[in-house]
């Protein structure tokens, strides 16, 4: 009797025919993604063309005064933003109406700490030796380039950093190097 449970707890079991069917469904469905994203990537300037040229027929034969309505969603969204405008330098006027000297002040000193802050800051990490490493900090394995994302372009205009991935596949590790000037 204890073979068999040792039997059934060793042995894993088969899985059921509603998610094997469930399986192959999303690897199809994967595929065909991936067959449309290579189309996409191989005729992107000619599918672009052609539905520029239906969109071209379709102006040419259409009986629609369509000239009239942009026009008139052109004066709508310029008058929005005229208006929009107008209200932002109001509001504009009104501040500095009622700010004082001792307001300026503090507000010219905020922003000079604001700039020193940033301006340290960017320094401690530049000159930290442990963020220009080209090893994995979690187990000291080689790293390599990986693409960076939008907000690390971001970070990257004021602090020069580059997105590494550990070499180790067991790690795992993903992060940013500052970038050393050579």
């Amino acid at each position: 009797m204890t073979d068999t449970r040792e039997v059934s707890r060793t042995s894993s079991p088969s899985p059921s025919p509603r998610r094997v069917e469930r399986r192959s469904k999303g690897r199809r469905r994967n595929a065909s993604l991936a067959r449309a994203r290579r189309v996409w990537q191989d005729w992107w300037v000619e599918i672009v063309v052609a539905i520029l040229i239906l969109l071209a027929i379709f102006l040419l034969v259409e009986q629609m005064n369509i000239r009239k309505a942009l026009y008139a969603w052109l004066l709508a969204v310029a008058d929005g933003l005229r208006g929009l405008l107008a209200a932002f330098a109001r509001s504009l006027a009104r501040f500095v109406q009622n700010t004082t000297l001792s307001d300026l002040v503090a507000y010219v000193l905020l922003l000079v700490v604001l700039a020193l802050i940033v301006w340290r800051t960017r320094y401690r990490l530049l000159t930290n030796p442990r963020l220009a490493q080209i090893q994995c900090p979690r187990c000291g394995s080689e790293l390599h380039r990986i693409h960076r994302r939008w907000h690390h372009r971001l970070l990257n205009l004021f602090i020069p950093c580059r997105r590494y991935s550990c070499k180790d596949p067991a790690c795992g590790w993903r992060g940013l190097r500052i970038k050393r000037e050579t």
